[in-house]
């Protein structure tokens, strides 16, 4: 393991306590992006008609304008006065290249989106669901969630082959003909002899969320040769690898500025008094003033002010 220090410049595996084979899942962290909602309620830094009509797309008269810039006075934010902590590491080892390029291999079906199915989930479809066990009847804490039981964009098959307790699950779903973005809520009792002993003779409850429902379409054998398959995937985990190191940096950076920076947004939300602004709504609003007066300062176009701020920070990587 090392930690690594320098100035800078996407799907994790979950596994549940009571899943023997594990299941796969996907993690997204804010990037603090500009919030389309509110930018186009309010036109911020006294951008000119030009600007703003390339922004919106249309005719920068029909946006409530506002004269001069919103008043700003940032944080710190250059040479490396920001220090973004624990961050994940841009590198790919060569472990996890060989194990995509044997995924790959072995993978001979691909999951392929239903967008109509009339009467629900039946036999011979693949669901993707979210799910959670709760405590079910009988137990003295009847309703309280099972930690590690918490599940985001697991695949089932819904087949009469699927062992227990998958086969229950797939005559719930199927018996009730969920539908895509249907929940429901069934028990499920686990045998005896399970493997997770927590959970072997028991009856929870399982709360089961269908995402999508689709088929498994079978997938054609890659001829071309095997490095060349494999710098391909090198490429494509390294860009992922890449943009989950900027989004952690991204996010650290935002929180730092927000706190550091004095953003006078008050004139702003007054003047539209027919929108809502809740905390997270303030918090984006200040955030693109942020931006927008960052962007002034430094003479760098907008959708590169974050690059800029990574490219100032100091960056220190989580061991590995």
């Amino acid at each position: 393991a090392r930690r690594g220090l320098h100035r800078a410049s996407s799907s994790p595996r979950l596994e549940a306590a009571w899943v023997p084979s594990g299941a796969s899942g996907a993690a997204a962290l804010s990037r603090g992006r500009r919030s389309d909602s509110l930018v186009g309620a309010v036109r911020l830094g006294g951008a000119s008609e030009e600007q703003e009509r390339a922004r919106t797309g249309g005719d920068a008269a029909t946006s409530t304008s506002f004269e001069g810039k919103v008043a700003a006075k940032l944080g710190p934010y250059k040479a490396g006065a920001i220090i973004a902590k624990d961050i994940p590491s841009p590198e790919v080892d060569a472990k996890i290249i060989d194990a995509a390029l044997l995924k790959k291999k072995t993978t001979t079906t691909k999951f392929e989106r239903i967008n109509f199915t009339g009467s629900g989930a039946k036999l011979g479809h693949t669901v993707v669901i979210e799910m959670e066990a709760k405590r079910g009847e009988g137990h003295p804490q009847r309703g309280a969630p099972i930690p590690g039981t918490k599940m985001k964009g697991y695949q089932l098959e819904l087949k009469e082959s699927q062992p227990d307790p998958w086969r229950q699950f797939v005559a719930a779903i199927i018996k009730a003909g969920m539908g895509q973005m249907e929940s429901k809520t069934f028990p499920v009792s686990f045998p005896a002899d399970y493997k997770k002993t927590d959970f072997a003779g028991t009856t929870v409850d399982f709360t089961v969320l269908v995402l999508e429902i689709g088929e498994l379409r079978p997938v054609a054998p890659d001829a071309r040769p095997e490095a060349e398959q494999r710098a391909e995937l090198e490429a494509e985990l390294r860009q992922q690898a890449q943009m989950r190191t900027h989004t952690a940096i991204d996010v650290q950076i935002r929180a730092a500025l927000l706190e550091s920076s004095e953003v006078d947004t008050d004139a702003k939300t007054k003047s539209v008094s027919w929108a809502k602004f809740g905390d997270e709504s303030e918090k984006s609003l200040k955030w693109t003033c942020i931006l927008e007066e960052v962007s002034r300062n430094e003479g760098v176009p907008f959708d590169k002010v974050q690059d800029f701020l990574r490219e100032q920070a100091i960056v220190q990587y989580a061991a590995r």
